[in-house]
């Protein structure tokens, strides 16, 4: 081909053909800068797949680290969820109407001196020992690392994909954080704790091997109050329930982020759109939609009482992973739940407009209770006035959802009482699993 070229411009030059040599000469040209626009294209080409091939490998990596990272955030998750309400319990175990409500309600034949029982003491100590049990995340940064060091996060550079992903890393960090200083705390107890030197220790933690009552006789009940007491536990009983929240929030985000890594999406779908929609954002006008988490009143919100009697005749009672609520015989009993710390406040509201259900996880002790729900919102009058939503309670553990609409015209976006549960001319006793707005 090049032979034939060179012979074409010699026989043109030969002739004196000038002009047609010209011609042909930027010809050529054109077909030389074709020819090289052509391969700087495949050679782009190429290099466009071949990055796209190494992003791949570096996202599949952090697919890889989430899918453990995941796992293990859900077990942590889920042992604090079930520890919290037992170490809120060791102190229950401690007060007489715990006993009295065991007694009465359950028909446990027990008394307030059973507190002091080989079974009541092995719980208390294994609550302490395993809350002392340190647990943490650990995860595994490698993929993420890699990516950022590797020049080829650029390719993401604007999509939802690079958003969620440096969100997500950034919730990692802020937990590792929360939770080193958690554990720091536990770790102060357990050394403060052992270096107290109480008497009794041994046997309090080890109380299937050693009899309290024949070794220390009559002094058995007030070291055992000294230990339960004693300040080196307050750690142990002042739990952190934020990190029960970053670990939600942190499980949501890194389900869609690996949702989207394993689809190749670098875009939200109206899917991982709504799936975000449940992250909860600390910073935000929203407020936490969980009330009551395993029988336990979840951070910035507390629970009362009132009665036709004085607020007396309706006992509360937190028995280990729910909330036990008896009501004796009167014109009116109520349980509410409220909005902050300390004294209830009208003034003290938060906006639940943005949702449409309260979901009540209940059941009664014996089935068929009759009990209303309601809620109340800053303007409402103390007179039982509020919109009321009658229920019929089964034996069985059931979720009740209650649109919110049914409380109409209660304003949703001025809340101070967040969930009520009352009780009118009966006696009852009900149980609380969980309390949420979704």
């Amino acid at each position: 081909m090049i032979k034939l070229f060179r012979k074409i411009r010699y026989e043109l030059l030969e002739s004196n053909k000038i002009g047609k040599y010209l011609k042909y000469a930027f010809g050529e040209i054109i077909l030389v800068v074709i020819g090289i626009l052509i391969a700087i294209q495949i050679n782009n080409s190429n290099q466009k797949r071949l990055n796209q091939e190494a992003l791949e490998g570096y996202l599949n990596s952090i697919a890889q680290n989430l899918e453990s990272d995941l796992r293990r955030a859900e077990r942590i998750n889920q042992t604090r969820l079930e520890l919290f309400p037992r170490a809120l319990f060791v102190n229950r175990r401690m007060a007489p109407d715990y006993y009295q409500i065991a007694s009465e309600v359950y028909g446990l034949d027990i008394s307030y001196e059973d507190r002091y029982s080989v079974e009541n003491i092995d719980f208390m100590a294994s609550a302490i020992n395993d809350t002392w049990s340190l647990l943490y995340l650990n995860p595994n940064l490698s993929g993420f690392e890699s990516l950022k060091s590797s020049g080829f996060l650029s390719q993401l550079q604007g999509t939802d994909l690079e958003t969620l992903l440096f969100d997500y890393y950034n919730q990692v960090d802020e937990l590792i954080i929360l939770e080193n200083n958690y554990n720091d705390r536990l770790k102060g107890s357990f050394e403060d704790f052992v270096n107290a030197g109480l008497e009794g220790t041994f046997a309090f933690f080890s109380p299937g091997i050693q009899d309290w009552r024949s070794n220390f006789g009559e002094r058995f009940p007030g070291l055992m109050d000294e230990i339960i007491q004693h300040p080196t536990l307050i750690p142990v009983f002042s739990w952190d329930y934020d990190l029960i929240i970053k670990y939600e929030n942190l499980l949501q985000s890194g389900m869609a982020l690996h949702q989207m890594i394993v689809s190749r999406s670098k875009s939200f779908t109206p899917e991982i759109r709504k799936s975000l929609e449940d992250v909860y954002d600390e910073y935000g006008d929203r407020p936490y939609p969980k009330i009551i988490r395993n029988g336990m009143t979840t951070s910035g919100n507390s629970y009362g009482v009132a009665s036709a009697q004085g607020n007396t005749g309706v006992n509360i009672q937190f028995l280990d992973s729910l909330t036990a609520v008896q009501f004796y015989p009167q014109a009116w009993g109520v349980y509410y739940s409220y909005v902050g710390d300390g004294v209830i406040d009208p003034n003290r509201v938060r906006d639940f407009s943005s949702f449409d259900t309260l979901r009540l996880r209940m059941r009664g002790i014996s089935g068929g209770e009759e009990i209303q729900i309601a809620l109340k919102d800053k303007s409402n009058p103390t007179d039982g006035s509020e919109t009321k939503v009658p229920l019929t309670l089964s034996k069985e553990w059931k979720n009740y959802d209650i649109p919110l609409t049914s409380f109409a015209p209660t304003n949703l976006e001025e809340l101070f009482i967040v969930a009520s549960i009352i009780v009118e001319n009966k006696a009852l006793t009900l149980e609380i699993k969980d309390i949420e707005y979704r």
